[in-house]
């Protein structure tokens, strides 16, 4: 409470309250616990007595507790990495890319499998995994509905099924003389057809040794990993 006089009434730590002079009290943020005011003395006040004041800290400027990165330090993540074989959102179909490239020779059967089709907790999955992990061709995208791929199975059962694109995996390349093609709608090699030479197995995977279809030079191949590869027959 603020009195005249420059005196304040203070309640102490034990409830107790008594007046004080603004001579005789400081502010607690003050290491040097200067007074917050002087008694004045006309007789012997000097300017350059007065003790700066106390800034408290509610106007200083405010430093972050975590550090602010800086913009060389920041890593900034892709989009999407098709080598990662999560979907790409920015697609119709965006778990087999080549269904809707333009250099996708329609005549080119692409070996599939269903996966994922068992309901899981809150998943109702599809046709209760009935057709979980059968194999067969895809024959074409369903142009009544988007997102439906018409799928030829060989087995549990020779039967032509609409399967929603999100179950439907292409088969990858597992030996030599297999023909595939490139399941990456970023590379310009997508959809082009390839004969495989040899499989093989590093740290970062398996790779597959390619030689483009109808090419007879034996020098002439490429190396690419066996997750964005998708094997056809004719």
């Amino acid at each position: 409470e603020i009195l005249a006089d420059d005196e304040v009434r203070v309640e102490l730590s034990t409830l107790k309250r008594e007046v004080f002079h603004l001579s005789q009290l400081s502010n607690v943020n003050d290491m040097k616990l200067q007074p917050l005011m002087y008694k004045f003395n006309p007789g012997t006040f000097n300017l350059a007595d007065m003790p700066p004041p106390a800034i408290p800290k509610s106007i200083l400027p405010l430093t972050p507790s975590t550090p602010i990165p800086t913009g060389s330090s920041v890593e900034m993540a892709a989009a999407w990495n098709p080598l990662s074989r999560t979907p790409n959102p920015h697609r119709k179909f965006p778990c087999n890319p080549y269904m809707e490239h333009w250099r996708m020779d329609r005549k080119l059967r692409v070996k599939v499998c269903l996966h994922n089709t068992k309901p899981m907790l809150r998943d109702p999955g599809w046709r209760s995994g009935d057709f979980e992990n059968g194999t067969g061709i895809w024959k074409a995208t369903d142009t009544d509905e988007a997102g439906y791929a018409k799928v030829q199975l060989m087995r549990p059962a020779v039967i032509t099924l609409r399967v929603p694109e999100f179950y439907v995996t292409p088969v990858r390349p597992t030996r030599p003389q297999e023909y595939v093609i490139v399941d990456d709608d970023t590379s310009v090699l997508c959809c082009r057809v390839y004969l495989v030479l040899r499989v093989r197995v590093s740290d970062d995977g398996p790779f597959c040794d390619l030689r483009e279809k109808g090419s007879k030079d034996k020098k002439d191949f490429i190396t690419l990993s066996t997750n964005i590869l998708a094997v056809v027959v004719f």
